[in-house]
């Protein structure tokens, strides 16, 4: 491992990198360095930037400032479709009209950016044993032509510039018509002269009397069958050539992905698991030398996305490409990356190996992000001193001023458990889960869940005492600033919400979970969603948690962007599948794109603050309810 770090060569680099959107800044002087052959993960909560870093990568989004270079070379002017950049989408995007072979096959039959020549030149000049200084040299000089039909006349140029029949064929044609020979015999000496000149040995012999013509088209045909640019050539212009190229690379990217003999297979006829496979395959059959992954397992099911970790790890490995994964998924990026670069508020907070990163994490952020941490409100009363769930815990911190309201943080293995004679806190086993050697435990203590990490196993309802270390004990400040998270946001549903405890808010006369623990039951929030973290339903709207009535649609050019009303309340939708005007689609969030923030009711006419507390009491009503049941 240290030897293969030491010669590591830099294919990508983003330097000084600023994006905004409407004034608000999404990534500032953002820099990073990523090598050949690595499987880097951007490690994340939701809009800490890195997907807008993916698609800036991709050629999906520009910058205000700062440069994009791949092998030393500026790129960020180059379009999407000429860098060797391909992208795995979260939502695969494949076409639901077109069977798993003519998916695959789309990219490089499109006759405005298909790359099948530069692809089909380049299985040649491996073929014909070319070195690869050769054929990047040449790979370079196609990425910078826009058609394909261009980009098959300057290869037939180059085939020719380069090709000994050829140039031998227009010497001996102008050495017949200057000298006027018309037997081979008078012009003996003039061709071996000329043989010579070209480096052409020939093993012919032609008996007296041979015209000169014949002689010339057997010298020029026996070149012909050693000259590898004629060769080359001939089969670029041979009718079929185009669509050969992509059987080739179809099949070769469906054995790569364990999909062969499905290519007539209808994709509405395939499993998740298999639909992503499909778009990894479109992905990679236009030889990219970097993989983008945005996301892509987010939609598939636990154990199975548990084993496409792995098989997109081999396939990283056997293609020999660097691939670019983002994800908020702390154990994905463990298993699956060489380097992760943990991300937040669009700056990068580490860059590591995965075991650095886990067992010497460089700030807060870090530690509380990559563990399953805890975050609760506390106060800081004195010097390293801190209240938390009706206790005092020394802390290694004295950052903050006595009183003032903190957000403690402590990981799922930082709590020690002990017996309850010497406890700090005293809880009770809710649930346990079992996971790779270990126990999960999710404690309630007081109003609070915890969840904790032990060796032992004990079974709900049983009570447990705990402790913690101060160096286990993270504080950080409360942050009212809004407009920072918000900033990360373009064009986000912000929703009024009210959060029930136990990791459930109200929303749209619905129950979702959330992962913020941070918020008092029957307080108002704002839920922040982003159009592209929805999930619509199509088939069976009924089926999920909410229902509304599609009122307009419009499409970007990547994806559609969909207005739908939801019981009074217009949502804006980012989706790859279009509907119609009026039509009923079913809405689902995962728990982790839903974002809460704080209300300041003070700062709000007395009929919303009125409005707000009627909402509460509800809420706490609601919350009764639950709890009975």
């Amino acid at each position: 491992m240290e030897e293969k770090d030491s010669v590591a060569r830099k294919i990508l680099e983003l330097k000084n990198v600023t994006k905004s959107y409407d004034g608000n800044v999404i990534l500032d002087h953002f820099n990073l360095s990523i090598n050949e052959d690595e499987f880097v993960t951007f490690l994340g909560p939701s809009g800490c930037g890195k997907t807008t870093t993916l698609r800036i990568i991709g050629g999906f989004e520009t910058m205000q400032e700062g440069k994009l270079l791949l092998d030393g070379q500026e790129i960020e002017d180059l379009p999407s479709h000429k860098r060797p950049i391909n992208t795995v989408f979260q939502k695969y995007a494949l076409f639901p009209h077109l069977n798993v072979y003519d998916n695959i096959a789309f990219g490089l039959r499109n006759n405005i950016y298909s790359n099948v020549y530069d692809i089909g030149m380049m299985n040649m000049m491996e073929e014909y044993s070319f070195s690869e200084e050769e054929i990047d040299s040449l790979v370079k000089k196609t990425s910078m032509i826009e058609k394909p039909r261009d980009v098959k006349a300057f290869l037939n140029d180059y085939c020719d510039s380069n090709s000994v029949s050829l140039a031998l064929k227009i010497a001996l044609k102008k050495l017949r018509k200057e000298k006027h020979y018309h037997s081979f015999s008078e012009a003996k000496e003039a061709v071996s002269r000329l043989l010579e000149a070209f480096g052409v040995h020939s093993s012919l012999s032609f008996p007296e009397g041979t015209s000169f013509r014949k002689a010339e088209a057997s010298l020029v045909e026996e070149e012909q069958e050693k000259d590898v640019y004629f060769k080359m050539k001939s089969r670029l212009n041979k009718a079929g050539f185009k669509e050969a190229v992509i059987k080739g690379e179809v099949t070769k990217a469906l054995k790569l992905v364990n999909l062969e003999g499905y290519e007539n297979r209808d994709v509405s006829q395939m499993s998740g698991g298999q639909m992503q496979r499909i778009a990894i395959a479109r992905a990679i059959v236009n030889k990219p030398r970097i993989l983008l992954l945005d996301e892509p397992l987010s939609a598939l099911d636990q154990k199975l996305r548990k084993t496409m970790r792995l098989e997109l790890k081999e396939l990283q490995q056997k293609l020999g490409i660097t691939f670019i994964f983002v994800t908020h998924d702390q154990e994905e990026a463990m298993v699956m990356s060489d380097t992760i670069v943990v991300m937040n508020d669009g700056e990068i907070q580490q860059i590591g190996r995965p075991e650095d990163i886990y067992n010497a994490p460089v700030n807060r952020f870090v530690a509380s992000f990559i563990g399953e941490a805890n975050i609760l409100r506390g106060v800081y009363t004195a010097s390293k001193q801190v209240s938390l769930l009706g206790k005092t815990f020394k802390v290694s911190s004295k950052d903050f001023k006595p009183q003032e309201k903190i957000y403690v943080i402590v990981e799922k293995d930082g709590f020690d458990i002990c017996s309850l004679s010497v406890a700090k806190l005293i809880g009770k086993v809710q649930s346990v889960a079992f996971s790779s050697n270990k126990y999960t435990l999710s404690v309630k203590v007081g109003d609070a869940n915890l969840i904790i990490e032990s060796e032992d196993k004990f079974s709900p309802g049983d009570e447990i005492g705990l402790t913690v270390s101060p160096n286990n004990i993270y504080c950080e400040p409360h942050s009212s600033n809004k407009g920072e998270l918000l900033a990360n946001y373009e064009g986000a549903n912000i929703l009024e919400g009210v959060y029930l405890g136990n990791q459930q808010v109200l929303l749209l006369g619905a129950s979702f979970r959330t992962y913020l623990t941070t918020f008092l039951p029957g307080e108002v929030v704002d839920a922040v969603i982003r159009p592209e973290d929805f999930d619509l339903e199509f088939r069976h709207p009924e089926k999920t948690i909410l229902q509304g009535k599609v009122i307009k649609t419009v499409f970007t050019g990547v994806h559609f962007s969909l207005w739908i009303d939801v019981n009074g309340t217009v949502l804006l939708v980012q989706d790859y599948q279009n509907c119609e005007i009026g039509d009923t689609v079913g809405l689902k969030v995962d728990f982790y794109e839903i974002h809460l923030m704080k209300v300041e009711d003070a700062a709000q006419p007395l009929e919303i603050r009125r409005i707000r507390e009627e909402g509460r009491r509800m809420a706490l009503e609601a919350l009764k309810d639950h709890e009975t049941l």
